[in-house]
């Protein structure tokens, strides 16, 4: 069973789990390929199984699509287009005409259906495949577009990793895609640098 960050319960999260934690939809699905400053990124969608686990996870759909080779490789042209439209948004800048096209493109797709169960306890995501779900990360990044915090998106402050996120704090001051990750990693860098100075 997994937790709702993608790590599967007793044991440490992996490089290759996926991360949800502090993120929106779209900039989790950038986050798929991990250490993007370094000169050896971590594809987490290495195979179509992937993307399909991946799509469970994030809960734009309960059951797992059948994804092909051809869908894995829409899907990381998808996630590319929102990086570097995320890397605008961060930099104000104008996004790539030929970014935003795939990503409308994306968007135009019928979603993943939202289904109530009889007693409204849980809800089902189900329908359209890898296009619904891809449909649903594009759409996310367009509903950030069109609101008040597109002007608070920022690139992580870690110079490996590179992923664009959202900063909702109060003061704006944000610099980390999460604390979970790379700020904590940040945080342990600054301890040891303090403890090796001071010894």
């Amino acid at each position: 069973m997994d937790d709702k960050d993608g790590r599967r319960e007793g044991r440490q999260r992996a490089k290759a789990d996926f991360r949800f934690d502090d993120a929106r939809l779209c900039f989790a699905f950038a986050g798929t390929l991990a250490d993007r400053g370094t000169d050896t990124p971590f594809e987490r969608l290495a195979r179509p199984q992937d993307l399909g686990r991946w799509s469970v996870e994030s809960g734009c759909t309960t059951v797992a699509p059948s994804c092909a080779e051809t869908d894995l490789d829409r899907a990381r042209r998808l996630r590319e287009a929102i990086q570097r439209t995320g890397r605008a948004l961060a930099d104000e800048t104008a996004p790539a005409p030929e970014d935003i096209a795939l990503i409308n493109s994306a968007a135009a797709e019928p979603a993943s259906v939202p289904e109530l169960s009889a007693d409204a306890a849980t809800v089902r995501r189900h329908g359209n495949g890898v296009a619904g779900v891809l449909s649903m990360v594009a759409r996310d990044l367009i509903e950030l577009c069109g609101s008040e915090h597109r002007t608070r998106v920022r690139i992580c402050g870690n110079p490996a990793c590179g992923t664009p996120f959202v900063d909702t704090s109060r003061a704006g001051a944000r610099r980390w895609c999460s604390m979970k990750t790379c700020g904590a990693l940040a945080k342990k860098r600054t301890y040891r640098a303090r403890s090796q100075s001071g010894a």
